[in-house]
């Protein structure tokens, strides 16, 4: 009896592994992106590459992630809260309005993160 609930839980929990990790949506994807530093200078603009997934937060909050890969192979990670909050490496931001098919945060700090969006 013992070895067919131990080999319940170990399938169950194997099941419940594999619809969790299916039930996850990333998308692997080059876009636009520019970055103003603090003083609103245009230091990059060109092709990035990101890695877009989205996520559940607290209750039933939801939030985008955006991995962005510079050229040089900096990465920036950025999370976009449903409420417009952020947080770009661990540095609190605000999502701005962009145009259409962009996303744009700004960091308290004052740089500007501007990319394709990953759900275009």
């Amino acid at each position: 009896m013992k070895t067919i609930l131990s080999t319940a839980l170990l399938l169950s929990t194997a099941m419940m592994s594999f619809s969790i990790a299916s039930a996850s949506t990333t998308l692997e994807y080059d876009a636009e992106c520019k970055y103003y530093n603090t003083n609103k200078v245009l230091k990059y603009s060109g092709k990035c590459h990101f890695n877009w997934g989205v996520g559940m937060g607290v209750g039933d909050s939801t939030y985008q992630r955006y991995i962005m890969t510079y050229p040089n192979g900096n990465e920036v990670w950025i999370f976009i809260n449903d409420d417009d909050s952020a947080t770009v490496n661990d540095i609190p931001a605000m999502s701005l309005k962009a145009k259409r098919g962009f996303e744009k945060v700004i960091t308290n700090q004052g740089e500007v993160f501007e990319f394709t969006k990953g759900s275009e």
